[in-house]
């Protein structure tokens, strides 16, 4: 009843005398930012990203050669962009772009670091499928311990040292393959990695040391697809020049 008593004789307008009135173009905006600001920022990140997205397709520069690296070690960024830019006077320019690109992609088993993190394991194993099923890389290089940690994933994998293609079930990888050694260009590739202070020249020559070199086989996808063969033959080009250490002489990419 009070409440009555308190409204009593007043008139609508009275009232409703809180309602915010837009009169002005100036308050109407402040009032439409009030609402759509953030939808507005969210747009903005949106577009920058799809813009960035879009640059960096445009701009990049895809790889003449992928070389696969399979060890039990990780390799530090340092090293592997060494290992890459080392690579390029002996690769020739595949895509016509008039540039060189390789690309090292390591694929890391066996260590504690992945046989503890099955994480990390899991995407190795996903990294290396997706690569072997795109036919990325054809030439590998790997030691001993990684090679036993993927086991039967690499079976009939590579081709031999006079040319066969492994058989499906085969596992003899060590007539697959050849050591670093045994190729001229390689012997000279040292780096120094500065994310492990124990990455030092001599302890990344000494671990080239153990690794092997193999090429993957032609059976199945590679010898389905046009574009994999010719891949696969100039991979054996290019593994021909690093045995003799004589460069390409093509022009690097930037």
């Amino acid at each position: 009843m009070a409440r009555e008593r308190y409204l009593l004789d007043v008139g609508e307008d009275t009232i409703h005398t809180g309602v915010i009135e837009l009169k002005t173009r100036k308050d109407k905006f402040k009032n439409w930012w009030h609402y759509n600001k953030r939808i507005l920022l969210f747009s903005a990140i949106a577009a920058a990203l799809v813009i960035s997205w879009i640059v960096s397709v445009v701009t990049r520069v895809d790889p003449d050669y992928t070389v696969g690296l399979i060890t039990s070690f990780s390799l530090p960024t340092e090293v592997r962009e060494e290992l890459e830019s080392y690579l390029v006077p002996y690769c020739d320019d595949r895509n016509g772009d008039g540039k060189v690109k390789v690309t090292v992609n390591n694929y890391v088993f066996g260590d504690k670091s992945t046989t503890q993190d099955y994480q990390l394991l899991q995407a190795a194993y996903t990294r290396f499928a997706g690569d072997a099923s795109l036919g990325s890389c054809m030439i590998y290089i790997h030691d001993e311990e990684g090679v036993k940690a993927l086991g039967s994933v690499l079976e009939g994998f590579f081709m031999y040292n006079d040319g066969t293609p492994m058989p499906d079930g085969a596992m003899d990888i060590e007539n697959a393959s050849r050591p670093w050694e045994d190729y001229v260009g390689l012997r000279d590739f040292t780096a120094s990695g500065n994310e492990l202070n124990n990455w030092t020249p001599k302890v990344v020559e000494e671990l080239c040391k153990r690794l092997s070199v193999s090429i993957r086989t032609t059976d199945g996808a590679v010898e389905k697809d046009e574009k994999l063969t010719e891949y696969h033959k100039d991979s054996v080009k290019l593994l021909e020049r690093l045995e003799k250490g004589e460069k390409a002489g093509t022009e690097t990419a930037e």
